[in-house]
């Protein structure tokens, strides 16, 4: 029984006044399947401003250390308020990232004005291949953004 079905049970059983208690058992020659704690799948909050960025698409300089580097614009612009950025394309194995967001401006250079950009959360997933970028627009309306990326092997 997966952990949904068992958490709609207990649901189910406290509607309807029953307690339930239950277990499993594992042959001995059966080793238990090991269960990692997940926060679950992303969930967006519906005004989150969903954005992409392919790594293969911007031209990286090769930094020491096998580290690199890039600056680049996120499209759509970005919208006041949640926004997450996914960036994909990044080599197999990345375990070093940092991230900032920041206003972007024609040229391709960032650009510090009126609006605020905070960057939450930078997290890797599937092998290092995609990053998932949090970060929030404290200003009024949509501004183009970019952001400065270095990534390596670590």
């Amino acid at each position: 029984m997966s952990d949904v079905n068992r958490r709609d049970a207990v649901k189910l059983a406290a509607a309807a006044g029953i307690v339930a208690a239950g277990g499993s058992v594992a042959a001995a020659d059966e080793k238990p399947e090991e269960k990692v704690a997940s926060s679950g799948d992303t969930a967006a909050h519906p005004k989150t401003g969903e954005h992409k960025l392919d790594v293969s698409k911007v031209q990286a300089r090769a930094l020491a250390n096998g580290l690199s580097s890039f600056f680049s614009r996120t499209t759509p612009d970005a919208s006041p308020g949640r926004n997450i950025l996914t960036i994909s394309g990044l080599p197999a194995g990345t375990r070093v990232i940092t991230v900032w967001i920041t206003e972007w401006a024609a040229g391709n250079r960032p650009h510090a004005g009126g609006a605020f950009f905070y960057t939450t959360s930078v997290q890797l997933f599937n092998n290092g291949t995609q990053c998932r970028v949090v970060y929030n627009l404290d200003w009024g309306s949509h501004l183009p953004a970019g952001c400065q990326v270095i990534y390596g092997p670590g």
